[in-house]
């Protein structure tokens, strides 16, 4: 592309050239602002928390079964410490019981 050799063209072409840049630099530090990066991190973060759980919705629709299978299974495993505990206390209580007090044990606290 051959351009005229006119100066005031070049010029005029020279300030249409940074301008541009200048506007493309202001777009970017705009952009680039710790508030407007926390925004639209913010949204982002919204928008795929929406998506996943439109889709998980979806997905328990389609198999209810299958959805409180997982979810049964999610909550024996988060409650496992409290299952054994159970357990635990209940094989306590039915061992062996306790016999009644000592004749020295009750003459000592009565």
């Amino acid at each position: 592309m051959t351009l005229p050799r006119d100066p005031d063209a070049a010029r005029a072409r020279a300030r249409a050239a940074r301008d541009k840049l200048m506007a493309t630099v202001g777009t970017v530090q705009e952009r680039l602002k710790p508030r407007n990066i926390a925004h639209e991190a913010m949204e982002n973060a919204r928008q795929s928390v929406t998506t996943i759980a439109r889709e998980g919705t979806e997905a328990v629709r389609e198999r209810p079964w299958l959805a409180a299978a997982v979810t049964s299974g999610i909550g024996l495993v988060l409650a496992r410490g409290w299952i054994v505990d159970i357990f635990r206390k209940g094989k306590h209580e039915t061992a062996e019981p306790a016999k009644g007090l000592d004749h020295k044990d009750s003459n000592a606290e009565g």
